[in-house]
């Protein structure tokens, strides 16, 4: 690989990376809004403890996915399976970043009971699907901002659902319900994370694409 090249993947990685920690944030601060709308409360430290988990989570599978995106083959099936491959590691850096925060802070520990590993399950065949797809739709025509963000709201909604079920069965296993604060946190990021991260993967290809254009004119020049 030339360093051309391999200057033009770590800018593309840097893009993604970057968008992706932008819609962690901005994804978490819908979280607590709906929260709090539903009638949830939300401490300083409880919300440093989000962010810091959505960030790791929005960073490392965002940024995965993103990879595929200067792929010149097989463009779905690669970014399907780097979806496959990052979510869990995603999943899992988010949640050993949620209990370092938290033990930094002198919070609670979260359980890392089933549902955590149940919803890890699910986010991980979520992402494979929502890869896959973004995958065959970038670089044609009906690559646009709106159908990026159509995809990734259809993907988030089905696969929320399940998660909101899954949320739903242990609550009642233990004989409880689902606050409605949690019920709106879950359906506000099963929604807005998977298409937010469709449009970074938007966003991304066009830069990748606008690279490569650059680098190709630039040698040709040479």
């Amino acid at each position: 690989m030339s360093g051309e090249q391999k200057a033009s993947v770590a800018a593309v990685m840097s893009v993604a990376a970057w968008l992706a920690i932008l819609l962690g944030i901005a994804v978490q601060l819908m979280i607590l809004i709906a929260k709090l709308g539903a009638g949830g409360k939300a401490t300083a430290s409880q919300f440093l403890v989000d962010i810091a988990s959505g960030v790791t989570w929005s960073a490392l599978v965002c940024a995965g996915i993103a990879l595929g995106t200067l792929a010149a083959r097989q463009r779905g099936t690669i970014m399907g399976m780097l979806g496959l491959l990052s979510a869990p590691v995603a999943w899992a850096g988010a949640k050993g970043v949620q209990r370092g925060v938290q033990w930094t802070l002198g919070a609670p520990l979260e359980t890392l009971g089933p549902l955590v590993y149940q919803v890890g399950a699910v986010k991980t065949l979520e992402y494979a699907v929502l890869g896959g797809l973004l995958g065959r739709l970038i670089y044609t025509p009906r690559s646009t901002l709106r159908n990026h963000a159509l995809v990734g709201l259809a993907v988030g909604a089905v696969f929320g659902a399940v998660i909101l079920w899954l949320n739903h069965v242990h609550a009642a296993a233990t004989g409880g319900t689902l606050p409605a604060a949690r019920v709106a946190a879950i359906c506000v990021n099963e929604l807005l994370f998977p298409a937010g991260c469709a449009i970074v993967i938007y966003f991304v290809a066009r830069f990748a694409d606008r690279t490569s254009a650059l680098e190709r004119l630039a040698g040709a020049g040479g």
